[in-house]
């Protein structure tokens, strides 16, 4: 028994030392890959249209992954840290506009001014955030270095996303367009859907304007101060029920609606009112009927113009239809 005594002295010692050295040695957490990156790389972006990308591909790093922007260059190499994150003024809505917003005082009410930054990046995961502030970005390609930390450690990923910001590329979209030609006890005598009767000439601008032209076969405008292009019916929708705010303009071979900017693409609500008191769903789009007058086909023949058009953007819309069929008197 006595011998056993400084054998165990021995391993108590030697149990101590190991628990020392072990005790210093720092414990290692998680794992940061050396391969983090971004899925879509180039990433477009149309200048004023809200765009979000995906959050980094970890490749098994521990999560969440911290990220921070370390610098924002242009194609040159040129600093465009300030040109990205600087905060612009951009109208934005506080609640969803309806057809009961149907003053300029009521939808004032949903619109505010906001400063909003073109580019930010999600401290959680480097989801890349873009917003309508784009609008003030010039068009170009700019790359991105950024900062990723974990429990494990940080890595710097130099180039880490190529951005590349474009022009608005669709401005509008023509979902639907037909021509009904009726005689004049009401007997429909031709119809056509689709084809390209209709032009859209788009000019940028910071208002938005939408110009309606009818013209025949020979390209000669009917007249709407003659009366020659009035609205289809009370209970059907022309641009007038999407768009209460201002008194369309009548010239001798135009109509032209001026729309307030409320920061979304127009139509601003699904629902329109009609003239009788009905309404009338668009499915995000704005369908307007024309009542086309004063044609040489046939004794008081007229048309029935329907186009159906969402525009996504703000600017001059000059929206020439044509009535191929009919030859204005």
């Amino acid at each position: 028994m006595r011998r056993q005594k400084p054998i165990i002295r021995l391993l108590l010692s030697a149990a101590v030392v190991i628990a020392a050295v072990t005790g210093c040695e720092k414990i290692v957490h998680g794992y940061l890959s050396p391969r983090v990156f971004y899925q879509v790389n180039p990433f477009y972006v149309q200048q004023g249209v809200t765009t979000v990308s995906g959050s980094l591909i970890t490749s098994g790093s521990t999560e969440p992954l911290h990220v921070k922007v370390l610098a924002l260059k242009d194609s040159t190499g040129k600093d465009a840290y300030s040109l990205l994150t600087t905060p612009k003024t951009i109208t934005t809505y506080t609640a969803a506009i309806t057809f009961q917003d149907s003053t300029l005082a009521l939808l004032q009410q949903k619109l505010k001014d906001s400063l909003v930054s073109p580019f930010n990046i999600a401290s959680i995961g480097g989801r890349l955030q873009f917003t309508a502030a784009t609008a003030f970005v010039p068009a170009g390609t700019y790359n991105m270095d950024i900062e990723v930390t974990n429990p494990r450690g940080t890595e710097t990923l130099n180039n880490a996303c190529q951005i590349i910001i474009q022009p608005l590329s669709t401005t509008y979209s023509l979902a639907y367009q037909r021509q009904r030609y009726y005689d004049s006890t009401g007997a429909l005598l031709q119809e056509y859907v689709g084809g390209n009767n209709t032009d859209v000439q788009y000019t940028p601008g910071d208002s938005l304007k939408v110009v309606f032209k009818f013209v025949d076969a020979n390209n000669a405008p009917f007249d709407p101060l003659k009366g020659q292009v009035t609205a289809w019916s009370t209970a059907l929708p022309n641009m007038r029920n999407w768009d209460p705010y201002y008194a369309p303009v009548l010239t001798d071979s135009t109509i032209a609606y001026t729309i307030p900017n409320a920061g979304k693409a127009f139509p601003y609500f699904s629902t329109c009112k009609d003239d009788n008191g009905s309404t009338f769903n668009g499915n995000g789009n704005a369908p307007v009927y024309y009542r086309i007058m004063n044609t040489a086909d046939q004794a008081n023949q007229y048309i029935q113009v329907l186009n159906v058009m969402q525009y996504l953007t703000t600017g001059n819309y000059l929206i020439t239809i044509h009535l191929n069929n009919a030859v204005r008197k």
